[in-house]
This record gives C-alpha cells, structure tokens and sequence, in this order.
C-alpha cells in the first residue's frame, strides 16, 4: 500500500526511484558505480633538472656572498610583509638564520623558512639545509 505523499507523485505522472528498505551495509548495492572509468596510460616525460649541480664546490666567503645575495633578493617580499630573514651563521651545509619582524610567531614562519631553503638551493647548486634560530 502506498502512502499519501507516493500515490500524488504517481499520479502526477513523475517516475519514482526505488526505495531500499533494507539499509544493512552488507546489503546495499551501488549501482553505475562497479566499474572504474578508463584512463589511457602514458609514458612518463622525463623531469629536466630544474637546479644543476656546479662542477666544484663554493669556497666558504664565494658560498657566503651568494647565500647574502640570495636573502637580499627575498629580503624585499619579506619586508612588504613587515618581516625580515638576517644571515646568521653558515657552517658546512647548514645555514642558520634569523626571522625577524612579522615573521616572529607567525603560524605560516616555517614556509618562508622553506621558501628561503629553495631559494639558496638555486643560487648555491646544492642542498643545504636552513635552521631558524
């Protein structure tokens, strides 16, 4: 027997999906949903190296000038932001600095100090790594 609400949306002519009335997980089929859409496979395009590794090493005052360098080209978008990054020690791979302005307690401090490891991996050529202190 149908209930009131059914029987008007029958008469009006309008089709009407068909209800689970049992709702047991187990039970409960998906339809349209048992196939997975096709996706034509490729070859992967091979990555160029976007950072080229320098033939020799940077001497320590030639790896100071350029990691100066490279902060003083950031230093700009930092200070719009009411921030500043300050070089404060450099020790074989590790690059230490200071954040400072805007940039003290800010949640998003730990992305600028990414931002400034990329940056003084393209200017140097080799990884480092940068330690807020």
């Amino acid at each position: 027997m149908l209930d009131s609400g059914r029987a008007e949306t029958l008469q009006a002519g309008v089709a009407e999906a068909p209800v689970a009335t049992d709702l047991n997980p187990r039970r409960v089929r998906l339809v349209g949903l048992d196939r997975r859409p096709s996706v034509a496979r490729t070859a992967p395009t091979p990555v160029p190296n976007p950072t080229p590794r320098p033939a020799r090493r940077l001497d320590a005052p030639e790896r100071i000038a350029a990691i100066e360098s490279a902060l003083a080209a950031l230093r700009p978008r930092l200070k719009a932001d009411g921030g500043d990054c300050q070089l404060v020690d450099v020790v074989d791979d590790v690059v230490r600095v200071r954040l400072t302005g805007a940039c003290v307690g800010c949640q998003l401090a730990s992305m600028t100090v990414l931002g400034v490891r990329m940056r003084l991996i393209e200017a140097l050529g080799f990884p480092v790594k940068v330690v807020p202190v």
